[in-house]
């Protein structure tokens, strides 16, 4: 894939016990299967993540699902994952989407 085609950056802090995970760019079809994989890496050493989407200027649905799914297995496995309420563009997705379960949020900034 080209440049154009895959704009994403991820970092990472350790702070207090947990990882804050920073997504941006794009989180969608191309991309969402990366953070999915880093996100599956962090569950595996039960690291407690805040995946930080503040910074997102696009996700499509593959992201949202991504997202929806690491929701889900954190519920299911006692994992500690949350996510910040994120971008304008991932606020109106999830609006228009209307989730039937919320996406756990992490309150107040780091």
């Amino acid at each position: 894939m080209s440049e154009e085609q895959l704009w994403l950056d991820m970092s990472e802090v350790r702070e207090a016990g947990r990882v804050w995970l920073r997504v941006q760019g794009e989180l969608d079809l191309a991309t969402a299967p990366i953070v999915a994989r880093r996100l599956g890496t962090l569950r595996e050493q039960r690291t407690d993540v805040v995946l930080d989407l503040d910074e997102l200027a696009f996700i499509d649905m593959s992201g949202l699902r991504m997202l929806r799914a690491a929701a889900d297995d954190a519920a299911r496995d006692g994992w500690a994952f949350t996510v910040t309420d994120g971008s304008a563009a991932v606020r109106r997705l999830i609006d228009f989407v209307q989730l039937e379960r919320p996406l756990p949020l992490e309150r107040g900034s780091r």
